[in-house]
């Protein structure tokens, strides 16, 4: 299992680390065009297209990122409203069920990118087939990160780790002054 979550900490280094790179590959053909068509009054053909295929790219290895750590949007509030006995059950499911579909997606998704329909961009001369590709690898990513994430619910839970699900979903602030202006801020303290 080591060796898996080697692997896994390795794939999910390198999602973040080119979906960082992609962002800043997208601000900077922004401001190049921006600084093309309003200082030179001429534009670059191919600017918004790849900045585009770019983002495509970045949604779907930024959402492998977030859920190696299962940080994307859920709302824990029904969880909580479970018995502490039922809430392993339920974040299990939920995790293997999210991994279910996101495999569904990666299946479907490689599919479509062996199917035919490729086609080259007329302004960048980029083929179709590398933007589609974004669906499967990130859909496949996220997959291994939601089984690994209930992988892990499991095992806790069969060692008795009962404090991690009395706790699923609260606030983590690891900045003791920021816990204390979430706690300023709350009504009624």
């Amino acid at each position: 299992m080591k060796q898996l979550d080697r692997l896994l900490e390795v794939l999910d280094a390198l999602a973040r680390w080119v979906a960082m790179a992609l962002a800043t590959i997208i601000i900077a053909i922004l401001f190049v065009q921006i600084f093309y068509r309003y200082v030179l009054n001429t534009s670059i053909v191919w600017s918004e297209e790849v900045a585009t295929w770019c983002l495509v790219w970045l949604v779907f290895l930024g959402s492998a990122a977030i859920m190696r750590r299962w940080e994307h949007v859920h709302i824990p509030m029904l969880i909580r409203r479970l018995p502490l006995g039922a809430r392993p059950g339920v974040i299990i499911f939920v995790k293997l069920a999210t991994c279910l579909a996101v495999t569904l997606v990666a299946y479907y998704g490689l599919r479509w990118v062996l199917g035919p329909g490729h086609i080259s961009s007329q302004t960048s001369g980029i083929s179709t087939h590398w933007i589609k590709l974004a669906v499967p690898i990130g859909a496949g990513l996220m997959a291994l990160f939601a089984l690994r994430g209930a992988l892990e619910d499991v095992g806790r839970w069969r060692r008795g780790e009962m404090e991690y699900f009395r706790t699923y979903g609260d606030l983590e602030l690891g900045d003791a002054d920021a816990q204390a202006g979430v706690r300023a801020a709350a009504p009624g303290t």
